[in-house]
């Protein structure tokens, strides 16, 4: 958001949700009764959660959320600040689909950013993903971006998965390829995630991320992560997109406190090699209908 227009981008974004809410909320009526790497590894990642399973009852089939986010930033560097809709809509099992708009502010430069994404079933056992992103300011944030991944379903809770992604900034491109090997266990699940990203004309650099999640009723969870590595990011003017050392710890969650009302949070720490550490939150709401 630029910092003269604050007021009507957070207009702006109300009204999408309100614009959204009605044509989602209408479609519903007519129905019957589980990578990104725009930062690699240690980005907070979304929270509509569409391809985690639900313990016990069903998921709505549709469901959209508004929220914030704010980062602080040391070495006398300006907050991050961002507002975002997304929205997920189950076409039925394992057929999903879902997008989301979001207004950035970093480094004192604003973007806009739209995404979009499906999760289709390939066989019993496969499950494809395949997402693009569109930024038409793309200060900060990629010009697009395009994801894809397979995940396969082995017996005993396993699973494992293969992505590529795909980055195209103002400047230079990055590819960023991640491997994840996952397991559910009772109301848990843990998971560890290999990424490998490289500018183009530069070296690559891989990062490491161990998470574990608890269900704690039949739709909320909390859960724990960490990262380490190097990570492919755009770290602002002058020095754009680069390879750094990072650290990231950062504390999700996801509570229903009503039967279509939720809220969702991440708590995060990130040191970004000797160039900044960031900390912040990211705050939603979900409504489910």
């Amino acid at each position: 958001m630029m910092k003269n227009r604050g007021t009507g981008s957070a207009t702006m974004v109300m009204a999408a949700v309100a614009l959204v809410h009605f044509t989602l909320t209408q479609a519903a009526e007519n129905l019957p009764p589980r990578l990104i790497l725009e930062q690699a590894a240690t980005a907070p990642q979304p929270s509509l959660d569409m391809a985690a399973p639900t313990i016990g009852l069903k998921p709505p089939r549709t469901e959209a959320e508004i929220g914030f986010t704010r980062e602080t930033l040391t070495n006398n560097l300006p907050d991050w600040k961002s507002v975002y809709f997304e929205a997920v809509h189950r076409i039925r099992d394992r057929h999903t689909l879902y997008g989301g708009l979001r207004e950035t502010e970093r480094f004192g430069l604003n973007d806009t950013e739209v995404h979009s994404g499906l999760y289709y079933p390939l066989g019993t056992t496969w499950t494809s993903l395949v997402e693009g992103s569109v930024s038409p300011t793309h200060q900060v944030l990629p010009r697009y971006s395009l994801f894809g991944q397979l995940q396969k379903s082995l017996p005993g809770g396993w699973g494992v998965g293969l992505g590529l992604r795909h980055s195209e900034y103002s400047q230079i491109g990055a590819n960023i390829v991640s491997l994840l090997a996952e397991r559910y266990w009772g109301n848990f699940r843990g998971a560890y995630t290999l990424y490998s990203g490289r500018p183009e004309g530069a070296s690559s650099a891989s990062s490491h991320r161990f998470q574990l999640s608890y269900y704690y009723d039949d739709r909320s969870s909390i859960g724990l992560s960490y990262s380490t590595g190097r990570e492919v990011e755009n770290v602002g003017p002058p020095r754009g997109v680069i390879s750094s050392d990072v650290q990231n710890l950062t504390l999700s969650g996801r509570h229903w406190f009503a039967p279509n009302w939720a809220l969702t949070y991440d708590l995060f720490n990130q040191e970004q090699g000797t160039l900044y550490r960031r900390r912040g939150l990211r705050l939603g709401i979900r409504h489910s209908f």
